[in-house]
């Protein structure tokens, strides 16, 4: 039976142990990293922790909906049993009523039809590192090659692990200010998240430094031998000069030749999807659900904010 249960009662350990044994682990679902994310997550379970599916709730003028963190890309069902689309169905089905709104997006594992909820395609990119450095350059466009070459003929060094703050104040500072979606409070967080995964060792950091100047800098996290880029910031100057060029590249052959993956973080928008695709990786597609059960009146409210 599949039952619904709040934060609280959830056992972190069997949950992890769940996430850990699944046949699709992802880092965006271990407790510790829903922790910081979203605090007071609760979870749809099948039996004892056989299966799990993780829901980020809140409530807002004592409406009670579901929504997909910052920081995260997608949760859905997780499970070492068979992975079918009747199984993710249930599960979405057993979402209580009382969440009015819903919009989330689950893992490239899962796939739905499902006539309570409209879904649609969304895309992240993804490159196998298990080839040679060498055998992996090839596959870079010729862009990308441009700019590695540029970025060392500027003389711009590499250092590796630079403080999360650092890294998140570069972010904040150019990326983050033309966005205007972050709060205060989500760049703590952020720094958090980023604390977190190196104290449980799951953390990289990369710097590039122009002369004295940081210029570039990113942080990837690692789980289930697969590395995910969580976030990166680069000055104007960088840009010109390719430093986030040479930082992938950097990053790319120090863990080349290995069974892991590269998650760039990805995303459905081209210009940033291009960039990605400039180091080889190729397109990996999973769905957003959503379902609006809201009062008409608070329908039209949202609408208008739009």
């Amino acid at each position: 039976m599949i039952q619904f249960v709040e934060h609280k009662k959830i056992n972190k350990n069997k949950w992890d142990d769940c996430i850990n044994n699944s046949s699709n682990p992802s880092i965006f679902v271990y407790s510790w990293y829903l922790d910081v994310v979203c605090k007071d997550w609760s979870a749809l379970i099948l039996g004892d922790y056989e299966a799990v599916f993780p829901l980020a709730t809140k409530s807002k003028y004592k409406i009670d909906y579901i929504f997909q963190p910052f920081f995260t890309r997608y949760f859905g069902l997780f499970t070492s049993s068979k992975m079918t689309d009747k199984l993710v169905s249930d599960f979405l089905n057993a979402i209580p009523s009382k969440f009015k709104y819903i919009e989330f997006c689950l893992h490239e594992s899962n796939s739905v039809s499902s006539k309570r909820m409209e879904t649609s395609e969304k895309k992240f990119q993804v490159l196998d590192l298990n080839s040679t450095h060498e055998a992996l350059q090839k596959s870079y466009s010729d862009n990308a090659k441009r700019n590695i070459k540029k970025a060392v003929k500027a003389g711009l060094k590499i250092r590796p692990d630079i403080a999360p703050e650092k890294i998140v104040n570069l972010f904040k500072t150019t990326k983050g200010n033309e966005l205007e979606v972050f709060a205060l409070e989500d760049y703590k967080t952020l720094i958090k998240l980023m604390d977190n995964c190196n104290d449980f060792k799951k953390g990289q950091s990369i710097a590039i430094y122009d002369g004295d100047k940081l210029c570039a800098a990113a942080f990837f996290m690692f789980s289930n031998n697969r590395f995910t880029f969580l976030k990166s910031g680069v000055t104007e100057e960088g840009k010109a000069k390719g430093a986030m060029h040479l930082l992938f590249d950097y990053f790319i052959q120090n863990n080349s030749g290995k069974k892991y993956q590269l998650d760039f973080g990805g995303s459905s928008v081209e210009n940033v999807a291009r960039f990605y695709k400039n180091f080889g990786a190729k397109d990996c597609v999973y769905l957003q659900v959503k379902q609006n059960n809201l009062p008409k009146l608070v329908k039209w409210v949202k609408s208008l904010k739009k």
